[in-house]
């Protein structure tokens, strides 16, 4: 059987979103404004931000495994359905607070997503 089209576009989706949240990172901890928080806060954003990177490159693993083998049980299913939710209120986040950039790549994430997932129920 071949791999999910849409599935796979969730995969590749997610690891671009992982490499641009890192570099994204890199350039927000270059602002002043950053550098003048205490040096606790500071360290525990950047350990934070790039946890999201990674999080984001484990999507892609997750959705490329779904693409080759479809999910296994209702457990996969609510991860999936996570994954659009999360998409879908960081997108929203992160448009109210003036990135709609960011906002509209994520919500296309979740779209992506749930129409992957749905595609092979």
């Amino acid at each position: 059987m071949p791999p999910n089209k849409l599935l796979l576009a969730a995969s590749v989706l997610h690891t671009l979103l992982s490499a641009g949240h890192t570099a994204k990172g890199l350039e927000m901890f270059k602002d002043p404004a950053f550098a003048r928080l205490p040096a606790l806060l500071t360290k525990a954003v950047q350990a934070g931000w790039f946890e999201g990177s990674v999080f984001f490159a484990i999507l892609g693993l997750i959705n490329y495994r779904w693409a080759h083998s479809g999910l296994a049980d209702s457990t996969e299913l609510g991860v999936a359905g996570l994954i659009s939710l999360l998409c879908f209120g960081a997108g929203g986040w992160y448009a109210k607070s003036g990135d709609k950039q960011t906002g509209v790549l994520l919500a296309a994430a979740g779209v992506l997503q749930a129409v992957g997932v749905r595609s092979v129920l």
